[in-house]
């Protein structure tokens, strides 16, 4: 566990820097938690289980699998569209070019933490094209673990949130990955002693 918070945390680093440069304000990344949970404990983070967010959601793909999502409440939601598109949004339908927004956050941060981990292991892990979510936490973790299969009711989870210069969460970010192939991942990365093949 110690070893996956290090790599998540030096990852999401750059990550961290590239958004603020995008959203022209200071952004950190900082991981919460790392552990084995029930995957419907997820619905009880941030806004609540039938809190509204708007997200994406990548899968895991390369020497690895897994699933990556990250939401926004829609405060947050305002404040990247007004960045990013230089207007105003009241909390209606996201059109086209809301959803390409949110994508391309996304896909900023999920991209640079796949880099920083596979730089760091040594392994190729890449993420898919992003799938935009809007709806509640419930509904979104629901899609997450219909995607890991009937198996998969816990996890092994990665979590880290988003916050401005007053500290203010601005939105979560969740690597779920199946567990065989993380420890595959993670025992191929440990050094080796002398003597051994």
């Amino acid at each position: 566990m110690n070893r996956l918070r290090l790599l998540s945390e030096r990852s999401l680093e750059g990550a961290a820097e590239t958004l603020a440069t995008v959203l022209g304000h200071s952004v950190r990344l900082a991981v919460s938690e790392v552990g084995v949970v029930p995957l419907r404990d997820l619905v009880q983070v941030g806004e609540g289980a039938d809190g509204v967010v708007g997200g994406a959601r990548f899968e895991i793909a390369g020497e690895g699998s897994g699933q990556m999502m990250i939401v926004f409440p829609l405060p947050t939601l305002a404040r990247m569209f007004q960045a990013l598109l230089g207007r105003s949004w009241e909390g209606s339908a996201l059109g086209p070019a809301e959803q390409s927004a949110v994508q391309e956050v996304g896909n900023i941060v999920v991209s640079s933490f796949l880099n920083g981990v596979s730089n760091l292991l040594h392994k190729q892990l890449l993420p898919t094209p992003p799938q935009f979510q809007f709806g509640s936490m419930r509904d979104l973790v629901g899609e997450i673990m219909a995607a890991l299969g009937p198996p998969m009711q816990t996890a092994l989870v990665v979590q880290a949130v988003f916050q401005d210069e007053g500290g203010q969460v601005l939105g979560r970010f969740f690597v779920v990955p199946k567990l065989p192939e993380l420890e595959a991942i993670l025992g191929a990365s440990e050094p080796r002693g002398e003597g051994e093949a």
